[in-house]
């Protein structure tokens, strides 16, 4: 990726008002300056940072307007008895606690265990510093104390508890809050594992509706796991819309806290098997509409499908559960996570409706209005419900086939930034939502007119006052039936680019998040869930970011095209251990097109390019072609022609394998290689800065030639054989190198930067080694177990065979039985 030429930030309006306003956006986490993608300095413009502080709740348009928002400010410190929630790590020092009470007044400060055990009282450090404020017309002094919290405590959410004392009457608790004490690090995988990246709705089979689904899940761990896959990584499976018409993004769902219907196996739910003739017969005519004998390459038609599943799904709602599953049901129902619940009753108000809108009396979800329509409508809510419930039975079905095929880490899950602004999510978490913004990311060379991504923010004041409670639900419900969980934009954790409304993708500001909160909450739920944490953390990245998530355990993301040693490629054997390596990314076009500039000519015919085109397409060449050439030079089998030339390949194939055998030099820990690529795919999934522009997020699957590929043609599919044995031959050379350093005295101190990859890479490099000489005799394995497309269905059920049904197929998630079954997934 050839540099552009840096462009002068756009100056900033400086006025009177420029000095107090920046004041007010550093009180408010605004950042009025940052480092661009390119490393220069940039200003936001003081009439956008006004935006921004208006859309954080902190008007700022007037002298006057700055005065009295930093006057709140600094009010609410003082009034504030305790902080509303404090977030620490095992093995680093602990936070001090700001305590704000009454100067005349006596206060104890408590920390009540999650385990019900026994409160602790805390030691309050001196007197520091203290401010008057008024109330009921009277002066008060109002002091800050800081205590300090014991060295020893479990991981957990525990309670902070202040009490106080005035004249003879007994203590009173006059403010709470949470601590949630994170565990010091998650661990790595263990070994170097390769695993295949997929957009699941895009990855159909001759079963399936015309839509990738659960069960074609199943398929595809098999025929990866076959090939000697450690994980398959899908797209989001966030929920979208109730009913037509529905986002086709999964990047944009309606809640995070539900997945959506729509990938359900109609055919795989039990009521199905138990359902009469009339019944049955009603569901596969639906199915029937979209298994052509003729399947082409056209767009995906979500709104079709998921009517008509939508339907099958009622249909089979009312066909009576065994006392069993009738039991299993309400315990899903009882222990479903407070997010889930509200998604389900705002999809029975908007199916209710003539025209899929929330009426004016129900737009308020903690109303008494909701409550009473939620209690008459039990039956409608339920049934969203249970689509959950089938859910999370299909997403463990696919994880039992992973464990019993032998894979490591299993299904990996991605997590959206955000969420529509006009869905469950906007409606049920108004209060923690900002209304008057949406999150994207500034201009960068691949996006030059920026990203607006059209989803509103969190607010980070009221998302901590909320204890981080919705943050928790959506993280338990992402973690279902999930080995890993991949975190698109994980900086987001951190900050966030706020456009305010009325403004264009470029003319926004980053606004800070409490990392150490949302950390530690994240630690705590990946901990229970027994899950890895990926993050995607491309783009513009500040420094601290990479440094804290590698002290985490929270992995990175190292593309192959984005890695750079000067102009040229970086080595990937310099990639970080703590990340997951790639070819590319699902906003990228496939290698094939990728070699021959496509993207190019489409971002050209779309008018997305802010620089000359031909300049960019030249410039592109040239790097493209410098990088195939030193590729071609570095290949041992010599498959590939030293004058190999960007935009003039006609046969892709060799160049993937030459490109595969050089990411399988990585130290990374999981490698990923995306299906679009191994099958031929010319075309991209999502084209960023467009909209009706471009059928982003329908293609289905197709080869170089345009012709579709199911999951019925993978397990014989040449391409993923030869990818997997590249992959495993290469990692397991990988793990050999990594052993024989460990084994050799000095060679640590000897490696230079290498070294500083810690002990914790010397002590896994055994495994590594072990691990890869497992490769291909567990590929072989898994050749002889999955012979065909029914192997996954036919591993589930033997894994339900020998232990039983899993607690995790009918519980909530986040309960205490999922948790376990992830655990226990993780452990193998």
């Amino acid at each position: 990726m050839p540099a552009s030429s840096p462009r002068p930030a756009r100056p900033a309006i400086i006025s009177e008002t420029t000095s107090a306003l920046r004041d007010l956006a550093d009180a408010a986490g605004v950042l009025w300056e940052y480092e661009d993608s390119q490393s220069q300095r940039a200003l936001v413009a003081d009439e956008v940072l006004a935006d921004v502080l208006a859309a954080r709740g902190y008007p700022a348009r007037t002298a006057e307007e700055i005065a009295e928002s930093l006057r709140r400010l600094e009010a609410a410190r003082w009034e504030r008895a305790l902080p509303p929630f404090v977030g620490a790590f095992i093995g680093e020092p602990a936070p001090e606690i700001p305590v704000v009470v009454d100067d005349r007044g006596t206060a104890t400060l408590e920390l009540v265990p999650e385990d019900g055990g026994a409160p602790i009282e805390l030691a309050a450090g001196p007197a520091g510093p203290a401010h008057t404020v008024m109330r009921d017309g009277r002066a008060v002094l109002r002091r800050e104390h800081r205590a300090r919290l014991p060295r020893e405590l479990a991981v957990g959410y525990h309670t902070l508890r202040l009490r106080s004392r005035t004249g003879d009457g007994a203590p009173e608790v006059i403010a709470e809050s949470t601590l949630a004490v994170a565990p010091q690090r998650l661990p790595i995988p263990p070994g170097r594992q390769w695993g295949l990246t997929i957009q699941l709705y895009s990855v159909r089979s001759r079963a399936s509706w015309g839509i990738g689904d659960f069960g074609d899940l199943g398929d595809i761990v098999a025929a990866a796991a076959q090939a000697g896959a450690d994980f398959v990584l899908i797209n989001p499976i966030h929920a979208g819309a109730p009913e037509a018409p529905v986002e086709n993004s999964p990047y944009l769902p309606s809640s995070r806290q539900a997945i959506d219907p729509i990938y359900l196996r109609i055919e795989a739910i039990p009521e199905f098997a138990s359902a009469g003739e009339p019944v049955v017969s009603a569901v596969v005519s639906l199915g029937r509409r979209w298994m052509s004998a003729d399947i082409d390459n056209q767009p995906i038609e979500r709104g079709g499908i998921l009517d008509d599943k939508i339907l099958a799904l009622e249909t089979l709602y009312d066909v009576p559960f065994t006392a069993a599953r009738r039991s299993r049901f309400a315990r899903f129902s009882e222990e479903a996570p407070a997010g889930m619940r509200a998604w389900a009753v705002y999809n029975a108000i908007i199916r209710s409706t003539e025209d899929g809108r929330i009426p004016a009396k129900l737009r308020d979800p903690d109303s008494e209005a909701v409550a009473e329509f939620a209690r008459t409508h039990e039956r409608e809510v339920g049934f969203w419900l249970w689509t959950q419930f089938l859910a999370a039975e299909q997403l463990a079905d696919a994880a039992r086939a992973a464990e019993v095929l032998g894979m490591r880490t299993g299904i990996v899950t991605d997590l959206a930034v955000g969420v529509s602004h006009s869905g469950a999510d906007a409606w049920a978490l108004e209060p923690y939502l900002a209304a008057d913004a949406t999150v994207g990311a500034p201009a960068d060379y691949y996006n030059q007119q920026g990203q607006d991504w059209s989803q509103p923010p969190w607010d980070p004041d009221a998302l901590a006052a909320a204890g981080y409670v919705p943050l928790r639900d959506l993280f338990r419900t992402a973690f279902t039936g999930a080995g890993g969980i991949r975190i698109d934009h994980v900086m987001g954790l951190f900050r966030l680019w706020w456009v305010p409304a009325g403004r264009v993708p470029a003319e926004g500001a980053y606004v800070r998040y409490d990392d150490r909160a949302i950390l530690a909450v994240l630690l705590i739920e990946a901990q229970r869930a027994g899950v890895t944490v990926v993050g995607e953390d491309l783009g513009t990245v500040e420094p601290r970011v990479r440094e804290r998530l590698a002290q985490l355990g929270i992995m990175g993301t190292s593309v192959m095209w984005f890695e750079r040693d000067g102009d040229a490629l970086a080595d990937p054997a310099g990639y970080r251990r703590g990340s997951l390596a790639t070819l590319n990314t699902h906003d990228m076009t496939p290698i094939s097109g990728y070699l021959n500039l496509e993207d190019i000519d489409l971002s050209e015919r779309l008018g997305v390019l802010v620089d000359d085109p031909q300049a960019i397409r030249r410039a592109e060449a040239e790097d493209r072609t410098a990088a195939l050439r030193a590729l071609a030079a570095q290949d041992p089998d010599g498959e590939l022609a030293h004058d190999i030339e960007a935009g003039r390949i006609d046969e892709a194939w060799p160049v993937m394998r030459a490109l595969v055998k050089r990411l399988a030099r990585t130290d990374a820990a999981l490698t990923g290689v995306a299906l679009a690529d191994i099958v031929g795919e010319r075309r991209a999934q999502n084209k960023p800065g467009t909209s009706t522009e471009y059928p982003n997020w329908t293609l289905p699957l197709a080869d170089d030639a345009g012709r579709p590929v199911l999951v019925d043609d993978l397990v014989a599919h040449r391409g993923l054989r030869e990818i997997g044995q590249l992959l495993a031959a290469g990692l397991h050379e990988r793990g050999e190198r990594a052993a024989d350093r460990a084994r050799r005295p000095g060679d640590a101190a000897a490696g230079g930067g290498r070294a500083s990859a810690g002990a914790s890479e010397q002590a896994e490099s055994g495994q590594a080694n072990a691990s890869g000489q497992a490769e291909s005799s567990r590929a072989e394995a898994g050749r002889a177990e999955s012979g065909g497309t029914e192997s996954a269905a036919a591993a589930a059920a033997a894994a339900s065979g020998a232990g039983g049904q899993s607690a995790g197929s009918h519980a909530a998630p986040g309960s205490a039985a999922v948790r376990d079954q992830a655990g226990a997934h993780k452990e193998h």
